[in-house]
């Protein structure tokens, strides 16, 4: 496991400091490394070879960005019972883009204390103390 230099979670980075002190947070506030640059003209080599009718394609811009995942890959969506107020939304990796409106909406209700009619229980913080649902028969 490897994060870039100076990422917030690094197995360097400090994990206390003064209160006066500036923390990792502060001075890393955007997850915006540096694309590799191997990685990017394979995956244009990749490209071509499947559409060789487009032909050679030179990127105009690159980029490369951080994906926020969860140990078991779903995301987490629940209050935090230790800390009353709290509610932690984070995990989405990059289905993010997709179920943002949908999970917007439940995250606002569960915010507002309502219920959203929609069963958020696969998503809660305890399921890594507590273990995961049995969602049905396994295949």
């Amino acid at each position: 496991l490897k994060s870039p230099a100076g990422y917030p979670d690094a197995w360097g980075t400090p994990r206390r400091w003064a209160l006066d002190a500036v923390s990792p947070f502060e001075w890393m506030r955007v997850l915006n490394p540096v694309p590799n640059a191997r990685r990017v003209v394979a995956a244009l080599r990749r490209f071509e070879a499947r559409f060789p009718a487009i032909g050679a394609v030179a990127p105009r811009v690159t980029w490369a960005g951080m994906i926020d995942t969860m140990p078991d890959f779903v995301p987490v969506i629940d209050h935090v019972a230790a800390v009353p107020g709290l509610m932690i939304a984070t995990g989405l990796s990059g289905h993010g883009f997709g179920i943002a409106p949908a999970f917007g909406k439940a995250i606002a209700q569960m915010v507002g204390g309502e219920e959203g009619g929609h069963d958020m229980s696969r998503f809660r913080l305890s399921r890594f103390e507590d273990g995961p649902l049995t969602l049905g028969p396994t295949l």
